[in-house]
């Protein structure tokens, strides 16, 4: 077996250890979905489903507001606001804004309500909470309870945690920009997850004879953002590659800015690092450094 085989070969073993570790996380994240319970009745959503949004907070579409909670819901396209009414109470959202009104009175989200596939989405919590439901959220099931009327008044449960997903709890071990210290490997200071989406795996074995790094730029998790991630990757490889070689990675890198793009596996080098950039069709770039 030649060296540049042997190369290839150590590559593609490294990747496959570090996608056996992360795998498993994403895979069970990406498999539940969101059960929601009003008064005890599970609720259909045939089309729209609910979903958890960037800011970690559970969207439905409004549709369920009118239908499972009992409220009138109305809709002004010119000025993107969604109105909520039930009994004396009256909420109004906007669209893209964190401010909303209950009663006439001016509060604050932490997320906003958003249009996804031609559907108007409201976030869940914020909007039970202004119409006097209760909200619990049961971990072991993924699922929300929410209890309206004369069963909220009844229950003695607190009002449960808009729940996580599941990436995020798997993001909460890591090194996170912002919240946590960055990780050294051999010269590289990085992060495992960028506020941009940018993710980075990182591992050593033997001292420097099997060094390697993968950063991936993320195409289908909300909240990711492209070219922020293309500015967090330009850096960490000027942390150590030379900048001619990091200018012709960046170059082949940005070829690709959609996810159905592709990127054929492609390899650089300067006197120190082999890298390689491959993206498939509907998936992420890969860029894997290594000591030649």
């Amino acid at each position: 077996m030649n060296y540049k085989r042997m190369k290839k070969l150590r590559v593609m073993l490294l990747t496959m250890v570090l996608a056996l570790t992360i795998a498993p996380a994403w895979s069970s994240a990406a498999k539940l979905s969101i059960v929601v319970e009003v008064n005890g009745n599970l609720i259909s959503f045939p089309d729209a489903k609910p979903f958890m949004d960037k800011s970690n907070r559970v969207q439905v579409p409004v549709r369920f507001v009118s239908e499972a909670l009992g409220a009138e819901v109305r809709w002004n396209s010119q000025s993107k606001q969604v109105t909520v009414k039930m009994g004396e109470d009256t909420t109004v959202l906007t669209l893209g804004k964190k401010a909303f009104t209950v009663n006439g009175q001016t509060k604050q989200m932490d997320t906003v309500a958003q249009e996804k596939q031609n559907r108007t989405f409201v976030p869940l919590r914020f909007v039970s909470e202004a119409l006097g439901a209760k909200v619990i959220w049961h971990s072991d099931l993924y699922s929300v309870e929410i209890l309206t009327g004369l069963a909220a008044e009844q229950s003695g449960a607190s009002k449960g945690t808009t729940p996580k997903d599941p990436w995020e709890e798997f993001l909460a071990s890591r090194s996170i920009e912002g919240e946590t210290e960055k990780k050294v490997l051999e010269g590289f200071s990085y992060y495992e997850t960028y506020k941009s989406g940018l993710v980075v795996s990182g591992d050593t074995v033997n001292g420097k004879g099997l060094m390697f790094l993968q950063p991936r730029i993320e195409f289908g998790r909300d909240g990711v953002d492209y070219n922020k991630q293309v500015k967090d990757l330009d850096e960490l490889l000027r942390q150590q590659i030379d900048f001619k070689t990091a200018d012709n990675i960046m170059k082949y890198v940005k070829q690709k800015s959609k996810r159905d793009d592709e990127l054929e596996a492609k390899e650089f080098s300067d006197d120190t690092y082999g890298i390689q950039v491959e993206s498939r069709y509907w998936d992420d770039i890969y860029v894997s450094i290594w000591y030649k």
